[in-house]
């Protein structure tokens, strides 16, 4: 049993059974599992455990200033119910991806991720029987979200041998749903025609989905459901039908209301919004006064209530007097062929104020490219384009803007 004085532990793990029964056991024992990524450095898992005041770490990492946990020390005797009053406050603590601000520290309550999946579950129609493989890391809310739709459905969490490939996976596993971004997307179907006849649904979210590639998975037979949500909404608030219309997030989930404000922005209103952004002991809440949380995202709902996201409010700049979303330029770069991934950010200019360069992954003719530019988009935004840095990873689940903004300005000085 854990030590009445600890209320929070962090755990620093790959994923896999290990940070799979160390999650659960902190939520058996209640306490609040802080998930660190182990992509970070040693220095900045040390800072964010010494503002959180973290003593103890599961972890097999040396360079942690902090003492080790010992994993049976986690666990209670009952199983995880679904009570959500069994547990006081914070149930997880997840940073936020960063991709467009600082890493935030989001507090979930066990009622915020279990609320969650039970819309999921009752959407999805997830049995006791079916086969759900780990397939995203824990320190993501997408990753712990599986982890409850299974335990709030008693269905197997499935974890992947080590060095086994995502489609070897899904075959040999007998896998009947599988959460993907749409990097690892892009890699299966570049090793198989056809999906596994036993999978179900392949929930594709994390980023923008290249056109070409969702409609390629649709002609093969993937099972495709694209989705929305965010770490502040404990995962999914949208699911889409199989097979979905271009662009579509698809429709809320049961529990959760979606309206477009008057500039735009994406507004959720749900149970599982988070209990608010953790800073040191004090939760600061993030919905405002009707309960409605403000996403920053843009977007539109059609007449049949399913949502199409456009983009995110930060990231858009002015060029020359002209408002310019990178989202929107993305999306066209997306529908060329060859295309797997781009993001566009801003370069200072002297004339327009600011101009628009895009990175691009896959095997692109640039010529075939800019006759697309030219024919679907104004000629204030059409970018300036390089091709995707070999020193930047392709498997985020979301791109660094402030990274990809940085080797943009030092390519305009030194081109």
């Amino acid at each position: 049993m854990v030590r009445n004085r600890i209320s929070r532990v962090g755990i620093c793990l790959e994923p896999g059974r290990q940070a799979v029964e160390a999650l659960l056991g902190c939520v058996q024992a209640g306490v609040s599992a802080c998930m660190l990524s182990t992509r970070w450095p040693g220095a900045a898992v040390n800072q964010v455990l010494g503002r959180l005041g973290i003593e103890y770490v599961l972890t097999t990492r040396t360079d942690l200033e902090v003492k080790c946990l010992d994993p049976a020390e986690l666990y209670a005797e009952k199983p995880l119910t679904g009570n959500a009053s069994s547990h006081e406050g914070a149930a997880t603590i997840v940073y936020t991806s960063g991709s467009s601000a600082t890493p935030r520290a989001v507090a979930h309550s066990l009622e915020n991720h279990i609320t969650s999946a039970k819309s999921a579950c009752a959407a999805l129609g997830l049995l006791s029987s079916d086969r759900w493989l780990l397939s995203l890391p824990l320190w993501h809310v997408s990753g712990i979200s599986i982890v409850f739709r299974c335990s709030v459905a008693g269905a197997k969490i499935v974890i992947p041998d080590p060095g086994m490939s995502l489609i070897e996976a899904l075959s040999s596993h007998q896998i009947t749903h599988v959460s993907m971004v749409p990097t690892q997307l892009i890699r299966v179907l570049e090793q198989a025609q056809k999906p596994p006849s036993h999978l179900r649904a392949v929930i594709v979210g994390g980023g923008p989905m290249p056109q070409g590639v969702l409609k390629m998975a649709i002609n093969k037979g993937w099972p495709i459901r694209t989705t929305y949500g965010m770490t502040e909404t404990a995962s999914m608030v949208t699911l889409s039908k199989k097979n979905p219309s271009s662009g579509s997030s698809g429709h809320a989930l049961q529990g959760n209301e979606l309206k477009i404000a008057g500039d735009g922005e994406i507004l959720v209103r749900s149970p599982s919004i988070c209990l608010g952004y953790l800073n040191v002991d004090t939760i600061v809440n993030i919905a405002d006064e009707d309960g409605w949380l403000h996403t920053g995202d843009l977007g539109r709902l059609d007449d049949n209530g399913e949502l199409y996201v456009l983009g995110r409010k930060d990231n858009m700049f002015i060029s020359g007097g002209e408002n310019i979303s990178p989202e929107e330029i993305e999306h066209t770069l997306c529908g060329a062929q060859g295309v797997q991934k781009a993001v566009v950010v801003p370069v200072p200019d002297p004339e327009f104020g600011r101009r628009p360069v895009a990175f691009i992954q896959g095997n692109v003719k640039f010529e075939e490219l800019e006759l697309i530019l030219n024919r679907e988009l104004p000629r204030f935004k059409i970018p300036k384009y390089y091709p995707w840095p070999e020193r930047i990873g392709f498997h985020s689940l979301k791109p660094d803007r402030k990274l990809f903004t940085e080797l943009a300005a030092r390519l305009q000085e030194n081109p």
